[in-house]
């Protein structure tokens, strides 16, 4: 009888997991970044949290160093380490709750399920390294791992008391709340929660757009803008990477002092690296939701950073374009045009291909069309897509040398 009532308890488990993953792909998946309020933490908290991760960080590194990780269980309460003399000791995990034990077991598994995939691709791969470092713990189970008590206030498994939240009221009241994840940043802890909410039904607006890229203007588009972006480092992180090298010798251990510096460059390029996802996002949703067709060339940004003509791999490093392309690939009325196709060199007005030099701006043709290099080109993006609206959106358009369907660009 107990036999026929577990399996029977596991079929219902398995039904409900496929409903649950049939609904989730009806929907939108969200993720919501809270800040744990560090003015509120007392020294209990403190130390809880920066137990907690140590311990991940244990039990990471002992079950990495295993024969076989697909044998091992999370089910561990001593972990061996290794100390900074290089010898082996015993640390007790005491804080780790024994979902979030699995949790970072069946983060190794996956790791090296991508390790394998990526090497039956062709790839080179390496193995999973020991880490100094652990940042983030995944917390599988709502109401389970962790529990939201209000728009303020959530609790964690084999903890007493609640962590206080800045950002939980974001969070749709008609949202199905998943797993979520403990994080740690420099610049505090964070809670990081996955939410899948109804999709919007998006208004079409009727306007397309091409963009182009380019290393003197990064964008421009078909309506005649350009945009520049320049996120530099600052000079507070460049002077602290100065004295932070200099602090470097042979054999030298690590000292305090170094260490704070390196927390405070950490906590700068944090704030950079903020400033550069902000905009990318509001770049990118904008398009979203004012064009109905968004065309690009698929263009390898890679091989312009290691070109060797001055200057293009700092504008290339300062800019934002690779996350703005990724963020554009993504969406569904993206139509994206072969990287090998001369859009640069074609005239809008007949179609004629013209040689031009990198220096020359603007773009003449024999026929008198005269027109800014990059607005030229973007025009012709957009048209060469509109000639191919059967192709799926998103898929690339294959150079053949010939446009389909007796499309051309006279016409």
């Amino acid at each position: 009888m107990v036999k026929y009532y577990s399996m029977t308890k596991y079929e219902l488990i398995r039904q409900k997991r496929q409903e649950t993953f049939k609904r989730h792909k009806q929907m939108s998946c969200k993720v919501y970044c809270c800040k744990i309020d560090y003015s509120h933490l007392s020294k209990i908290k403190k130390n809880y949290l920066k137990r907690l991760f140590l311990e991940a960080k244990w039990l990471r590194n002992y079950l990495v160093s295993s024969e076989d990780i697909f044998k091992e269980t999370y089910k561990h309460n001593i972990a061996t380490i290794l100390n900074k003399n290089k010898e082996k000791e015993e640390r007790t995990i005491k804080y780790l709750s024994s979902q979030m034990k699995q949790g970072i077991l069946n983060g190794i598994k996956d790791n090296i399920k991508g390790l394998k995939s990526n090497k039956n691709k062709g790839k080179k791969v390496g193995k999973l390294k020991f880490k100094s470092r652990i940042n983030s713990i995944n917390l599988q189970q709502k109401d389970i791992t962790y529990r939201i008590e209000n728009d303020k206030y959530f609790r964690l498994q084999g903890f007493k008391g609640s962590f206080r939240v800045d950002g939980l009221n974001q969070i749709p009241d008609n949202a199905e709340i998943a797993n979520a994840k403990l994080l740690r940043k420099e610049s505090g802890y964070y809670l990081s929660v996955t939410c899948f909410v109804p999709k919007e039904k998006r208004i079409k607006t009727g306007k397309d757009i091409g963009l182009d890229f380019g290393i003197k203007s990064h964008i421009t588009d078909s309506e005649g803008n350009k945009y520049k972006w320049n996120f530099q480092e600052s000079r507070k992180s460049k002077r602290l990477q100065r004295k932070i090298g200099k602090t470097y010798k042979k054999g030298q251990k690590s000292s305090s002092n170094r260490n704070y510096r390196k927390h405070l460059n950490r906590l700068e390029n944090e704030k950079l690296f903020y400033k550069k996802k902000d905009t990318i996002n509001k770049f990118v949703s904008n398009l979203k939701r004012n064009y109905d067709l968004i065309c690009i060339q698929n263009e390898s940004i890679y091989e312009w950073k290691s070109s060797k003509r001055k200057g293009w791999g700092k504008s290339i490093q300062y800019s934002i374009m690779g996350g703005i392309i990724s963020g554009i690939k993504r969406l569904p009325q993206t139509q994206i045009v072969d990287k090998w196709e001369p859009t640069t060199q074609i005239c809008l007005s007949c179609g004629k291909k013209t040689k031009h030099e990198l220096s020359e701006r603007v773009f003449h043709c024999s026929c008198g069309y005269e027109e800014d290099r990059d607005i030229n080109s973007a025009k012709v993006i957009l048209k060469i897509s509109k000639g191919l609206r059967n192709t799926m959106p998103g898929e690339n358009l294959t150079n053949t040398g010939e446009y389909p369907l007796g499309y051309s660009l006279a016409s």
